[in-house]
C-alpha cells in the first residue's frame, strides 16, 4: 500500500477516491468509521480499514507501509485530537509525508474554533518532521446544499454571512489539489489557500440561481447570534453553534474576500466558477431532491 485517505467517505474524501480510481492509481487504502461504509470505498478500488480516529490499533494498521497520508477530519470538537492521533501513528509507521486538508487561514489565534484547531494541527504536523502540504480551502460551494430544503419550500435561503464576499470553492477542486499533491513531491513544504476564481456574496448566488432557474430566489441573511441560537436550540451543541456564529461574523467582515491562483497552479486547470457549479451540480441535484420528495408525497 502507498497512500492512505482518512475521512474517505466524506464529501472531499469520496471525491479523492473517485479521482484516484479515474486515474487508475493502485494501492489506495481508506480509513472508514463504520463497517457499512466498506462497500462505498471498495467500489472506488480502495482497500478499507475499519476503525475510528481514536482506535490506535486501527490507525496502526491503516498507516503501515504507507508513503503518504491524505489527512481529512470532520469539523467537530474532537478534530484536533483525531488529527494528532493520525500524525502520531503515521510518524511511528515511517510515513514520509502528510497532505493535510486544513481550513481557510488556519491559525491557533484565528476567529473560529475550527480555524484554531486546524492551526494547532498544522503546527504539530510541521514539528513532526514529516513532509507536508497544507491545503486551506475557502468556503465550500457545497454548503449551499444545507439550504436545499429551505429553497425548495420557501424560495429563499439564509446564512449568517451578511453581504460578505467569499472566494467560494467547489470541493471537487479541493480533492483534485489533494490528489495532485499526493502524486508529486513538487509542493512539499507548501501552504496553499484554495479559492474559486472570483469572490461572491450569497446575494450574488441568489441572483444567479434565479437567473438560471427562471424563478425568483432570495437570500435572507440572519445574524450570527440568531444562527447560534438556532443551531444550539436544535441540539447540535455549543461547539457547532459557535462555529456557525463565528464563521458568519468572520465572512461578513470580509475575512474570506480574496482569491488565489493556487488551484490552477497545483492541478493545471482553473477552479470551477459558481455559475458552473450552480448549472452543473447544484440545480440538477436540487431538482432531483425535489422530485424524490414529490414521489414520497404522492
Amino acid at each position: 500500500m502507498t497512500f492512505l485517505v482518512t475521512g474517505a467517505t466524506g464529501t472531499i474524501g469520496s471525491e479523492i477516491l473517485r479521482l484516484f480510481a479515474e486515474r487508475g492509481v493502485p494501492d489506495i487504502r481508506a480509513l472508514v468509521h463504520h463497517p457499512n461504509k466498506v462497500g462505498q470505498v471498495e467500489a472506488q478500488g480502495a482497500v478499507p480499514v475499519v476503525g475510528s480516529f481514536e482506535d490506535k490499533a486501527a490507525l496502526a494498521a491503516a498507516t503501515e507501509d504507507i508513503e503518504t497520508v491524505i489527512l481529512i477530519t470532520p469539523a467537530t470538537p474532537s478534530a484536533e485530537a483525531q488529527a494528532s492521533n493520525v500524525i502520531h501513528s503515521a510518524r511511528a509507521a515511517g510515513v514520509q509525508r502528510i497532505v493535510r486538508v486544513s481550513a481557510i487561514k488556519a491559525d491557533p489565534d484565528g476567529p473560529t474554533n475550527n480555524t484554531r484547531a486546524h492551526g494547532k494541527t498544522e503546527a504539530e504536523l510541521i514539528k513532526s518532521g514529516m513532509g507536508y502540504v497544507m491545503l486551506r480551502p475557502n468556503l465550500f460551494m457545497q454548503n449551499l446544499f444545507m439550504a436545499a430544503d429551505q429553497i425548495g419550500q420557501q424560495g429563499q435561503f439564509s446564512f449568517a454571512m451578511g453581504d460578505g464576499r467569499m472566494g467560494m470553492i467547489d470541493t471537487h477542486d479541493i480533492a483534485a489539489c489533494a490528489v495532485a499533491c499526493t502524486l508529486s513531491d513538487q509542493w512539499d513544504g507548501e501552504v496553499f489557500e484554495l479559492t474559486g476564481p472570483e469572490t461572491v456574496s450569497y446575494f450574488d448566488v441568489a441572483d444567479l440561481l434565479s437567473e438560471l432557474s427562471g424563478g425568483q430566489l432570495a437570500y435572507q441573511p440572519v445574524s450570527p447570534e440568531d444562527i447560534y441560537a438556532m443551531i444550539e436550540g436544535a441540539g447540535w451543541g455549543d461547539w457547532m453553534a459557535a462555529l456557525a456564529r463565528d464563521y458568519g461574523q468572520a465572512y461578513a467582515s470580509g475575512w474570506g474576500d480574496f482569491t488565489t491562483n493556487n488551484v490552477e497552479k497545483i492541478t493545471g486547470s482553473p477552479p470551477r466558477s459558481i455559475r458552473a457549479f450552480a448549472t452543473e451540480v447544484f440545480l440538477p441535484e436540487l431538482n432531483e431532491l425535489q422530485n424524490q420528495t414529490l414521489k414520497v408525497e404522492i
